[in-house]
């Protein structure tokens, strides 16, 4: 038996539960919170808790009879690989939490829910880029190609995807008006490369970046006024093939 599912009151329960049955330990399996079970209203509608672990050596040798074991060769499946990868580095981090991944647009947008998400979140969400890159790379060498995927946690990049778009719309409006280039604070690359791609074809103003490391930051400035070396970002459709949230110095380069 290369999997097995438990039950209980608790999700750490049935995860004790599962791995009785399974005869492993928490560190040799891939786990997967199935439900994580409701308390109900006074008694009512609750419902136990369902994982399910597998062997973590199944998976490593392709178990094609265990559904969430699928091959880690070229021909596996980039959404199941992606949900997975994330689902056992999120449980390594000790957090017990849900995981789906579907694929939309060419890429494949992994999704965490759960309880008391914001360490994964991390600070303006560096450890959630932290978590995205190390997904993204691992993902690639186990299908055999590059996929996009994008990971999430309770909706935390879209709702800063909203905040951004407030911002930089606000910022721009200044810097037509006022004629005079606008630093933004330093951010993730995948938000400054959000915000690339947002303003590429705004006929008054252009962006590009500054700064290296944990510094690297956008500057908003009037078109035809970017200071000598700096090419504003090209336009998205040139970047098509670049990782996702890997190789910041070689996609930050080319912003210019």
């Amino acid at each position: 038996m290369n999997s097995a599912e438990g039950s209980g009151r608790t999700v750490e329960e049935a995860i004790r539960n599962a791995l009785r049955t399974l005869g492993a330990k928490r560190e040799d399996v891939d786990l997967m919170v199935l439900d994580e079970g409701s308390r109900g209203v006074l008694g009512l509608g609750s419902r136990e808790a369902r994982v399910r672990v597998t062997l973590l050596s199944a998976i490593e040798a392709g178990d094609a009879d265990e559904a969430v074991a699928a091959p880690l060769v070229a021909t596996d499946d980039p959404v199941a690989v992606a949900r997975r990868v994330t689902a056992s580095l999120v449980d390594a981090m000790g957090m017990s939490v849900s995981v789906t991944a579907r694929e939309e647009e060419g890429a494949v947008h992994v999704t965490v829910a759960g309880p008391q998400l914001a360490p994964l979140i991390g600070r303006h969400g560096q450890t959630l880029e932290a978590l995205d890159l190390l997904v993204n790379l691992i993902t690639m060498r186990r299908v055999g190609r590059r996929v996009p995927v994008v990971v999430d946690a309770e909706r935390y990049r879209e709702r800063r995807r909203e905040t951004l778009q407030a911002l930089v719309q606000r910022v721009a409006g200044r810097v037509r008006r006022s004629g005079e280039a606008v630093p933004l604070d330093p951010m993730p690359a995948s938000e400054r490369r959000f915000i690339h791609t947002m303003m590429a074809e705004d006929s008054n103003v252009t962006t590009y970046s500054e700064g290296d490391g944990a510094e690297r930051h956008i500057v908003i400035a009037p078109r035809g006024s970017v200071p000598a070396g700096v090419g504003p970002r090209r336009a998205p459709e040139a970047r098509r093939g670049e990782p996702n949230a890997a190789d910041e110095d070689a996609v930050e380069d080319a912003e210019g």
